[in-house]
Formats: C-alpha cells, structure tokens, sequence
C-alpha cells in the first residue's frame, strides 16, 4: 500500500473529508487530493503535518495495514496434510489479499463506529451542561 492511500485510509477512518484535511494543511483540495492519489510526494514535514491533523504518528501512517498484511503473507497458497484415514487431505487457504481486504474492511468499520460512539457521547455531555445551565437560568 503506498503513502497517499495510507492516508486516505487513516483519514477515512478518522471522519475527515479531503476538504477538511486540506484546510488544516492549508493546501488546495487539489494538491491534498494529489497526496491521496501518490501524484506528489510527501516530504517530512508535510507528514508530520498531516500526522498531527489525523492525531496518529508518522510510523502509524508508514504502517498502517502492514500488520495485517506481513501475518497474511504466511498464509497463501494450498496445503496437503494427512488425513484421518491415511489419505492426503487438500486446505484451501483463502488469498492474501482477499482476507487482508476483509479484515481491513471490518478494521475501518470498528474505528468508524468507535469514532461515532466518541461523537455521540460529547453530544450527550454538551446536552447534559446545557441542561444545567438552563436549570440555573431558570431557578436562579
């Protein structure tokens, strides 16, 4: 996976548009969306930079979905063990990239509903301040 769709990926898991990261990087939308499409390259700063604004570190973003794929990478092709009775059993194991695919699919989507749960529970603290301050308006 290259950098800019590392940082699409983190960016998407994150809630943020291109429109967003190019603001707080004071960038065109245009020149952010060439970072994304790995049409510029990234010098440090700038990674460090975006980093910053997607509050992780420049080694997750070097690695994000290396895990994954290096624990993959151990379990491609098909293998015969023997079987029960003698004979050769065949173990289809699924391809790399498809699993890798997956597992980072349903990654994405647990941060996304973390994300959406962290968003919900600071709107339920702003509800319950505003509750309060409109009891003391009220009684006082």
């Amino acid at each position: 996976m290259k950098v800019g769709e590392k940082i699409r990926n983190l960016r998407m898991l994150k809630g943020f548009s291109q429109e967003n990261m190019a603001h707080a990087l004071g960038l065109s939308l245009t020149a952010y969306g060439d970072i994304e499409r790995d049409q510029k390259n990234v010098n440090l700063d700038r990674l460090e930079k975006i980093a910053e604004v997607l509050q992780v570190s420049v080694t997750d973003i070097l690695t994000f979905g290396e895990k994954i794929a290096n624990f993959f990478d151990q379990c491609s092709g098909t293998s015969v063990s023997a079987g029960q009775n003698g004979g050769n059993s065949v173990q289809n194991n699924y391809d790399n990239k498809d699993i890798q695919h997956e597992l980072e699919k349903a990654r994405l989507e647990i941060e996304k509903l973390k994300m959406q749960i962290a968003k919900l529970e600071a709107e339920k603290a702003k509800a319950e301040l505003e509750v309060v301050y409109l009891r003391e308006k009220v009684g006082g």
